[in-house]
């Protein structure tokens, strides 16, 4: 039969392994919540069909705005983030026969065009460069980056897709789109389709993280009170056990 002690010793042996237990989970929840999104916060995707024949990449356009704080600095320092545009698209699925990108210049269509918004590529600092596939294009921010996706999106409250051909001139423009603002960490992605675009928005998951590990935070000096607690009774009743088989 097990004594007083052995008693005592086992139970603050489980007690231990389930504070530990609770600590792993808790670090591993602020981990995982530290690393939120990851790098996807510094570019903006989007996704397109229907685009009009002789499209090789896509842009977005986003409404003029006084005083834009996205607006290229051209006369800062060159090394300086909002000195310079984007002017490349990476675009190989095209098959030119060479991996050179599609440069851009200040007189191709996407530069100049305007109907009260004009390019994100050519006309904000941001992009440092863009890339393109069949169907989706990329444009990537320098990283890490003082801007963010979804920065830039609540900034600006509406956007358009702009289908462009392998020279740069604007072949066709969607319908803008108004942005609602989200309260919680987010990422913007777009859709085009033809003259129709729309966004979808992948909310950042740690959110919940950080709830389940407000939980644990809380939970856990609960559960150690009851293991406290358990080890306690176990203890006073095994030691009235004892004295019940002393008297007999």
């Amino acid at each position: 039969m097990l004594g007083m002690e052995d008693i005592m010793k086992k139970h603050i042996k489980a007690a231990i392994a389930v504070v530990f237990t609770a600590i792993i989970c808790i670090f591993g929840g602020i981990n995982a919540f530290a690393m939120g999104l990851g790098t996807d916060i510094w570019e903006i995707d989007i996704e397109y069909e229907n685009a009009p024949e002789g499209t090789a990449f896509v842009d977005l356009l986003f409404p003029k705005k006084t005083d834009d704080k996205y607006y290229p600095e051209p006369t800062t320092n060159e090394n300086d983030e909002k000195y310079s545009v984007c002017r490349n698209v990476y675009a190989d699925y095209i098959g030119r026969g060479n991996s050179d990108p599609i440069a851009l210049d200040d007189s191709c269509g996407l530069a100049v065009y305007d109907d009260g918004y004009t390019s994100c590529m050519l006309k904000r600092y941001f992009v440092q460069y863009g890339s393109a596939d069949r169907d989706k294009c990329e444009l990537e921010f320098s990283v890490p980056s003082n801007v963010q996706n979804q920065e830039v999106f609540e900034y600006y409250g509406r956007f358009k897709v702009a289908y462009c051909n392998e020279k740069g001139e604007v072949l066709g423009v969607t319908e803008p789109v108004k942005v609602k603002h989200v309260s919680t960490t987010c990422l913007y992605k777009v859709k085009a389709s033809g003259n129709k675009a729309e966004y979808t928005v992948d909310r950042d998951g740690s959110v919940f993280i950080q709830l389940f590990v407000m939980a644990l935070i809380f939970g856990v000096p609960v559960v150690i009170a009851l293991v406290i607690g358990l080890i306690i009774y176990l203890c006073v009743r095994s030691k009235k056990k004892d004295k019940q088989s002393v008297k007999r």
